[in-house]
């Protein structure tokens, strides 16, 4: 076993360094500097944070316990969606940063009203500090083996020192401090993945107990498709949508680097998702049983010498804080606007980064409330996603190509498809309510999927078009001009990039 202090002084290293990132050449003036880092990072910069973001403690820990028992198909636990959802924001990368706005709130008013605006926000801000939560639960789990210490400090100690960083230097500290994780985990994932060959006695010890133990599916790739067909649908939709993606690719210098980041971060994610069904599978032969305490971390203190258990533990670590903290500054962005929105007057750019800084703790905090309220990081995620994917996918992605959609229909889609899985939770919770799918079904997502979709282009066609307002945004976010990355993505353009117009919204080009 390890000694704690190993740990300590490890940990203690990796806060000095992100927190020495942190402020490095920080800069916060603006909502801008704030949540998009002003537009100045380089497109592989974006990229390690979109992916140090999404492969939080869920792909670091749950994916390894799942290929020990899933084998090869457990790939589509998390890696299929994620595959799935970059290519499609290949596609759309380019579409989202002509459209010049600071959020998805900002889109959404633009193109409908400020109550899709609104609505948006109150789900995207749930979904976030949902999200964040399960990160809290996987690394307050994680803690508790490492230091045995109680759930609740690990969480703590987590939260602060994300705090810490996220607040001094806004999202251009994110991203940097998530470049330098992204290095961390992917050395702590290789030596996890070597370590479990070593402990399981070598390739032939590997491949004699999957003889002995699985059938022939467990290594076929396909064979997990249909058992995890929901979360592929939850999941696949959420991440194509999924804020913390479009920030980065709103954050990139023009609409061709926001396509650039996509194809970075598919070269970092392919060799990454097979490294954790990988490193669950050669771990087969090193435990009769799945360790409760989880596969990682039983190996790391236990059966790793010292240095590589640390190493293991700060690249887990480093994983799950970067989403963390991701969660905690893009829920700060939605809970400022919706804040503005509510106190009715204009706040100069520092009082809205001081807004922001308030958000951000807030956002801890309730995170730190649902985490302790609700410890299942998996269950956690697919709520947050279902809620996502069913309320907000259509109206937000359909309203960049079809022109006929409108406010109404809108309001009715994000309403009706997410209160859906709201209503699916609350019988997961116990409450005696009427319903015919089972827990976990993906009966359930595609019902609220199915909600959604109706309600939109049913109620859209039911109340009168907004052609001019579909214009506008649709003209501007299809316009390749925008590419030459002049600043200029057509005559609705503001040229100031960091006034606001009259959606409230704030352009960007």
């Amino acid at each position: 076993m390890m000694s704690p202090l190993w740990l300590i002084g490890a940990l203690a290293a990796y806060f000095l360094i992100l927190l020495g990132v942190s402020v490095y050449k920080r800069r916060t003036n603006t909502e801008t500097d704030y949540f998009l880092g002003g537009n100045s990072m380089p497109a592989w910069m974006l990229a390690m944070a979109f992916v140090a973001t999404w492969y939080g403690g869920n792909s670091a820990l749950i994916s390894v316990d799942e290929a020990n028992t899933q084998g090869m198909g457990s790939w589509w636990v998390l890696g299929g969606p994620t595959v799935i959802a970059v290519i499609a924001l290949f596609f759309l990368g380019p579409i989202i940063r002509r459209a010049g706005m600071l959020s998805q709130d900002g889109i959404m008013t633009s193109r409908y009203n400020k109550v899709a605006g609104t609505v948006l926000s109150i789900v995207t801000a749930i979904y976030l500090i949902v999200w964040g939560a399960s990160q809290m639960v996987a690394l307050g789990l994680f803690f508790m083996v490492f230091f045995e210490i109680s759930f609740i400090w690990g969480v703590v100690v987590a939260i602060a020192f994300s705090l810490a960083y996220a607040m001094i230097g806004g999202f251009r500290a994110v991203v940097l401090t998530e470049t330098a994780q992204f290095g961390f985990f992917m050395l702590g994932l290789i030596v996890t993945f070597v370590g479990a060959v070593i402990v399981s006695g070598g390739p032939d010890a590997i491949i004699q107990t999957i003889e002995a133990k699985r059938d022939a599916a467990f290594l076929n790739l396909w064979e997990g498709f249909g058992p995890n067909l929901g979360y592929i649908i939850a999941f696949g939709l959420a991440f194509t949508i999924d804020p913390a993606a479009w920030q980065r690719l709103q954050a990139t210098k023009s609409p061709r680097e926001a396509r650039n980041v996509t194809v970075h971060a598919m070269i970092y994610f392919l060799p990454l998702y097979f490294l954790v069904v990988f490193a669950g599978i050669a771990s087969i032969a090193a435990f009769n049983e799945p360790p409760e305490q989880g596969l990682v971390a039983t190996l790391a203190t236990s059966h790793f010498l010292p240095i590589f258990g640390v190493i293991v533990f700060i690249g887990i670590a480093a994983a799950i804080m970067s989403t963390i903290c991701t969660t905690l500054n893009l829920s700060s962005l939605y809970l400022t606007e919706l804040t503005t929105k509510a106190l009715h007057r204009d706040f100069e750019e520092k009082q809205k980064v001081w807004i922001a800084r308030a958000a951000t703790l807030l956002a801890a905090l309730i995170g730190f409330i649902v985490a302790v309220q609700l410890p299942s990081a998996l269950k956690l995620l697919a709520l947050a996603s279902e809620m996502l994917a069913a309320g907000v996918f259509f109206p937000l992605v359909l309203g960049f190509f079809w022109r006929r959609g409108n406010s109404a229909g809108a309001i009715a889609s994000i309403i009706g498809g997410g209160g859906f899985i709201i209503y699916g939770f609350l019988i997961e919770l116990g409450i005696a309510l009427p319903s015919f799918w089972g827990e976990g079904s993906v009966t359930r997502v595609l019902i609220g999927l199915g909600i959604s979709l109706v309600l939109y282009l049913g109620v859209s066609l039911a109340t009168p078009a907004e052609y001019e307002k579909a214009n506008a945004l649709v003209g501007r976010s299809r316009n390749r001009f925008a590419d030459s990355g002049t600043g200029v993505a057509g005559t609705n353009e503001n040229p100031n990039p960091t006034e606001s117009d009259e959606s409230g919204a704030v352009n960007l080009n």
